[in-house]
């Protein structure tokens, strides 16, 4: 019997189970769905649920995975605009952007990618940092130049060392 899906390539299908969302407000732009955002501690935002993208690998302050699609009449099409307001999982099973070069394991745990908004397994970097959560998937997006949408357990915690 052939795998399910293995008419587009997908041997292992992304799930969802989201139980737990936050609401968020944008105050950058580029932010869609599937990208992990950090709160944003510039000066003046006192709002606890404003948000950016995390400035690069092993970031802190995350808040969670945006799990609503943009505006698809943005451009690029889905992004949301800087104000607007969207929800993000804390926890449960979500599906998140694998940055490109990188390789999901199930059961590894996953933080910030070099690329905004992205995830990647946790390498050489230094403490602290936020782990995201665990992969549910395997997945080799070693060979590709962009990221890709993986599923996750979301656990979001930070480790000291």
């Amino acid at each position: 019997m052939p795998a399910p899906f293995n008419d587009i390539a997908i041997a292992n299908p992304p799930r969802i189970d989201r139980r737990g969302f936050a609401s968020c407000v944008a105050t950058a732009t580029g932010i869609r769905y599937g990208m992990v955002v950090v709160g944003d501690d510039a000066v003046g935002n006192a709002n606890h649920r404003d948000v950016e993208l995390p400035a690069g690998a092993g970031a802190t302050r995350v808040r969670g995975v945006v799990s609503d699609q943009g505006n698809p009449n943005a451009t690029p099409s889905g992004n949301f605009a800087v104000g607007a307001e969207f929800g993000c999982c804390i926890e449960g099973d979500v599906e998140v952007l694998l940055d490109a070069g990188q390789i999901a394991t199930t059961d590894q745990p996953c933080i910030t990618g070099t690329t905004v908004g992205t995830v990647k397994p946790v390498a050489a970097e230094a403490a602290p940092y936020d782990v995201v959560g665990r992969f549910a998937q395997d997945y080799d997006n070693s060979g590709g130049g962009s990221p890709v949408l993986v599923s996750i357990h979301m656990g979001i915690y930070r480790r000291f060392a």
